[in-house]
């Protein structure tokens, strides 16, 4: 477990601190606490509406090392409980369905409706008599998982006690309302794998400084030296106001988001704590969300959005795909740095990393968050 005499350089100015210590990236334990006590307490990006599109679609999931399942109840509301059976808590979901009207335990049968509530109890009180008076359905349904969703987004506070969504996301949302995304619309989904510790992943994202000497092309479209560093509370990120060039698409530019204008370039390059980034710009959005595996095993998976319709018609298809294949790129070449990274705190004399006051500033802000959480 971290202690506080662990990071107390961490708690210094930027300029002078020292980082997280290496077996906060290498230590299988404290991978695993970090589920309760980092990604049970805050809200943590966990699906995708359009995963649940229809109603009577479930899909089940493990966060913060708790199964649970989303649903689509027949009103078409989209609800989120803890995916184990009331009874003797056997796991009710399995995978990925749809068409559904209620989840059955295949343990003793007992039933319940995609709002979470127990209908159906069989042989209770005797060969079939489903109930008998000493059961009380109503105080048995499902147990529900806080759960908020931002636009296609849904987020989950696992442990029920972190702060309204809206307040501890309201910087980050404040940075995405300008932009108008009511019609935006998924297009594709691109998971990868990666061979280091989540924070290290997250970490490379937040700083631009490596982009001259790991990237080849987004160091020319966006250059280090124009980002503006953002640290407020779990929202952290860059923006820059040169954009992605239109030059990609000269024929058929994309649609641009309907809140901002014809001479809008910035690209925002957001993320909120802990495991949720959204990189917008005029046209497009996607987002990344890592699900640590282990202390050394990442999964992230990249959600691409375009406005409207022009997400799935096909005169604006190479558009799509220049943007996408962009993106793909510039991964693979951070995933190697990551790798790189993680191997390095390997070893003993890795003691913490240093910080640079102009560029690494967000990335000491994350280590901090994740320190705090950590140690309360």
């Amino acid at each position: 477990m971290l202690t506080k005499n662990d990071v107390q350089d961490l708690f210094q100015p930027t300029t002078s601190a020292t980082g997280l210590p290496a077996f906060a990236y290498t230590c299988e334990d404290f991978a695993r606490e970090e589920q309760a006590h980092l990604f049970a307490r805050t809200w943590t990006c966990a699906g995708y509406g359009h995963e649940v599109p229809n109603p009577g679609d479930v899909m089940p999931r493990v966060v913060a090392g708790v199964p649970i399942v989303f649903t689509r109840t027949k009103s078409g509301e989209v609800k989120c409980f803890h995916n184990i059976c009331t009874h003797r808590g056997t796991v009710l979901v399995a995978s990925q369905a749809s068409g559904q009207q209620a989840l059955r335990c295949r343990y003793h049968g007992w039933t319940f409706d995609l709002d979470g509530n127990l209908r159906v109890t069989p042989h209770w009180g005797g060969h079939n008599e489903p109930s008998s008076d000493d059961l009380d359905k109503s105080c048995l349904g499902l147990k529900q998982v806080r759960m908020h969703q931002w636009h296609d987004w849904l987020f989950i506070n696992v442990d029920g006690k972190a702060e309204p969504f809206e307040t501890y996301a309201a910087s980050f949302l404040g940075h995405c309302e300008e932009y108008g995304l009511d019609d935006a619309t998924w297009c594709r989904t691109m998971p990868y794998e990666i061979s280091g510790n989540w924070k290290l992943v997250a970490e490379n994202y937040l700083e631009t400084l490596h982009l001259n000497f790991v990237h080849t092309v987004s160091a020319e479209v966006a250059p280090f030296e124009q980002h503006e560093v953002i640290a407020d509370g779990p929202c952290l990120g860059t923006i820059i106001d040169v954009g992605l060039p239109d030059s990609w698409v000269p024929d058929d530019p994309l649609p641009r988001w309907p809140g901002i204008g014809d001479n809008n370039r910035t690209a925002k390059n957001l993320a909120l704590f802990p495991n949720f980034k959204f990189v917008i710009g005029p046209d497009h959005c996607c987002s990344m969300v890592e699900y640590a595996v282990g202390a050394g095993i990442s999964h992230q998976r990249w959600d691409f959005y375009f406005h409207g319709d022009s997400a799935t018609t096909e005169k604006y298809t190479d558009a799509r795909n220049s943007i996408i294949d962009f993106y793909d790129k510039t991964n693979v070449e951070d995933f190697e740095a990551v790798q790189a990274i993680h191997e390095g705190h390997k070893s003993p004399a890795m003691t913490g990393a240093r910080f640079n006051g102009i560029w690494e500033g967000g990335v000491h802000h994350f280590q901090k968050l994740v320190a705090e959480y950590m140690t309360a």
